[in-house]
């Protein structure tokens, strides 16, 4: 009970929505039992001013829900300066309720000794905390379910997007290489591949694991593995070549071509086409 209550059930959007919903759920309840004592006064103010007893009634009714909602916006407005200040737990939200329906029970039983009635002020006061309650709390446990609802399909929202989110940063992260029946032959991290050579119907896929450097053969071609890699870092750089441009490092020219280097042992310089150059120039 001393658990500080979510944050949720008392913001600024829920409150408002209570305010108003409370409010309609008491004037239908209202008119349909006609619970308090209010509507005992069959010679009340109205009636002996000449309006008649159904308008009395949907007049008396009004004038029930205005007082009440007036009572629970300025709870509110306390209650949320409160929180701004103090934890509000579950127990002292109970209170808090409690406190707003004595106040209305209280406004009630007012009203009722003025419009006159028989009842004593200690049974009027009695009767219309127990009704009052009966009136608000099935309206509030109707709001506190729905705002449970709504935070849950929130919290169902933001996970489905970090799942969403997770999947595609994997996806960047990791470079899958399909074989010609588009199934998945591997799948190594990006700042592992290193480069893609041809060989006939055959991919051979150079890839660092453990600081040294392996090969993998894909059926496949080039063409494909390209199609398929388009939009990413690994880029075609000659009719036989892909490389990963993340380890690129020197550009040099000779007698022979275009070479660009990769540092990285084992691996030759790899040509550059002009079919193909293009495809670096944004490392260049």
């Amino acid at each position: 009970m001393l658990k500080p209550i979510p944050s949720f059930i008392y913001s600024r959007a829920n409150q408002i929505f209570m305010i108003l919903f409370v409010p309609v759920f008491a004037l239908v309840f209202i008119n349909i039992y006609r619970p308090l004592d209010l509507y005992n006064a069959e010679n009340n103010f109205l009636i002996n001013r000449g309006i008649s007893p159904e308008m009395s009634s949907q007049l008396i009714a009004l004038m029930l829900v205005a007082s009440g909602m007036a009572i629970a916006t300025i709870s509110r407005l306390i209650m949320r300066v409160y929180v701004k200040r103090q934890t509000m737990t579950y127990l002292g939200y109970i209170v808090w309720m409690l406190g707003e329906i004595g106040t209305m029970a209280t406004a009630y039983t007012l009203a009722a000794v003025v419009i006159g009635t028989e009842k004593s002020v200690p049974e009027l006061f009695r009767n219309s905390f127990v009704k009052t309650t009966l009136i608000v709390v099935i309206p509030y446990v109707a709001c506190y379910i729905y705002f449970i609802w709504q935070e849950n399909r929130r919290e169902l929202r933001e996970l489905r997007k970090q799942i969403d989110r997770d999947e595609t940063v994997l996806q960047k992260a990791y470079i899958q290489i399909l074989d010609e029946k588009g199934e998945m032959r591997l799948s190594v991290r990006r700042e592992n591949l290193v480069m893609i050579e041809s060989a006939d119907n055959y991919v051979c896929v150079h890839y660092l694991s453990e600081q040294k450097i392996k090969k993998t053969m894909v059926r496949n071609t080039l063409n494909r593995v390209a199609e398929h890699l388009q939009g990413t870092r690994i880029v075609r750089c000659h009719r036989s070549y892909m490389i990963n441009l993340d380890h690129a490092q020197i550009l040099h020219r000779d007698k022979e071509g275009i070479f660009i280097e990769l540092g990285i042992e084992g691996i030759p310089h790899i040509p550059i086409s002009k079919t193909y150059a293009d495809n670096v120039r944004e490392w260049i």
